[in-house]
């Protein structure tokens, strides 16, 4: 899968060595793409903008919503971080709906796969399941910093549930 081959990668250069839950925007930073936050107080705020990316003067930016829940936040930079680095180009505005998987544009669905590798890794995962025995969602979407369903979508498609 392209997505989880870019996330080990992205990790490997930008959170080698560093614990979970994965900072996604200090990981955007190290590539040297600004995060910032979008203000209810700021010009043409519009609640319903998860995030976005977008190149000003030719350098990389994210944007996102600092009025959603933190774990929304995280997810919101590491999608936007996933246009970047798997080369979507900017993109329109992602809202929850193309963040929660309710979008079947490919490039969306792409974007939302890379963000779960990202802030939800394999090796980490088989690790608290498989070794230490952890089963719990709450605590394991705690572990890495993910809402309950981003944490089931992971343990779905990783096979450990059904």
């Amino acid at each position: 899968m392209l997505e989880r081959q870019w996330a080990e990668r992205v990790l490997s250069e930008f959170w080698s060595s560093k614990p979970i839950p994965v900072d996604p925007t200090a990981v955007a930073n190290s590539m040297g793409v600004v995060v910032e936050g979008l203000s209810p107080f700021a010009p043409g705020y519009d609640s319903t903008i998860s995030g976005i990316y977008v190149l000003e003067d030719g350098k990389p930016k994210i944007y996102f919503n600092l009025m959603d829940p933190p774990n929304r936040q995280r997810f919101t930079v590491a999608h936007e971080l996933g246009h970047h680095v798997l080369k979507h180009g900017p993109r329109f505005r992602d809202t929850s709906a193309t963040l929660s998987g309710g979008s079947y544009d490919p490039i969306e669905t792409s974007a939302n796969r890379f963000a779960a590798e990202l802030l939800m890794p394999t090796h980490p995962m088989k690790v608290l399941v498989e070794e230490q025995g952890i089963v719990s969602l709450p605590t394991l979407a705690a572990s890495f910093g993910v809402s309950e369903k981003a944490m089931h979508y992971r343990l779905k498609n990783l096979g450990y549930i059904r």
